[in-house]
């Protein structure tokens, strides 16, 4: 299977069943199947419903291979961390995986098909939301939260937006490498100091730093002009 660049396309066929308000922690679809309660009561942005709906990927712009924009005129990484890009957030140390929504609402590795493949990295006071670049039934995206499971990893599930909850910011930290094809990396880094990493056990996860780092680096592949609403 080939890479997501030089050009990515993919159908989805799943839905995301998530709904809520992320507060401190984010509400949506236990990973283990249990809807989780909304930590207090707040608008819900539902779950995409009815048929399937093509992935973003599979309508916009292909993803760059090393020029900073697909077309001419992106604006190259500096657009992609102002919000104004949709991105593929691949991790630099795997192969075919990429980041998508799965069908319970986790963040989490895909090497197949999913609906939730792009995203938009929306600034917040230095820090972002990683928002969905496709909005959900009720018109509005989903932006990414940390979850807390206890004694195991926080994971990152996908909930309606809210920029006051801490868990849905993250900081983005530019490392000095980039990826095969040229592009910056970054360590993700969310609320309480916690990375972003992918596991061999638990898929994608986020928890304190090891010796040897943050361990995961990420790059964002531009696949075209985000067309997200502006929300009040």
């Amino acid at each position: 299977m080939q890479r997501p660049t030089p050009r990515f396309t993919r159908t989805g066929t799943v839905a995301v069943l998530c709904a809520g308000l992320l507060l401190t922690q984010a509400c949506a679809a236990d990973p283990d199947g249990q809807p989780a309660a909304a930590p207090s009561a707040g608008p819900t942005t539902g779950p995409p419903s009815g048929e399937p709906s093509a992935t973003p990927s599979a309508t916009t712009s292909s993803a760059t291979t090393g020029s900073p924009s697909p077309g001419g005129g992106g604006g190259g990484d500096d657009a992609i961390l102002q919000g104004e890009r949709q991105v593929v957030i691949a991790p630099v140390d795997s192969f075919e995986s990429i980041l998508a929504v799965d069908p319970k609402g986790r963040l989490n590795l895909t090497d197949g098909e999913a609906e939730y493949t792009l995203f938009v990295l929306d600034p917040v006071a230095g820090r972002h939301q990683i928002k969905t670049a496709k909005a959900g039934s009720g018109g509005e995206p989903f932006c990414m939260g940390l979850r807390d499971n206890g004694t195991k990893p926080k994971t990152i599930v996908a909930a309606g937006c809210d920029t006051s909850a801490a868990g849905q910011l993250f900081t983005l930290e530019r490392m000095k490498d980039t990826d095969e094809k040229g592009r910056p990396t970054y360590a993700i880094r969310g609320d309480g100091d916690v990375y972003v990493r992918t596991t061999a056990t638990d898929g994608l996860v986020a928890e304190m730093p090891g010796d040897e780092g943050p361990g995961t680096t990420f790059a964002f592949v531009d696949n075209g002009k985000a067309n997200l609403p502006d929300l009040d």
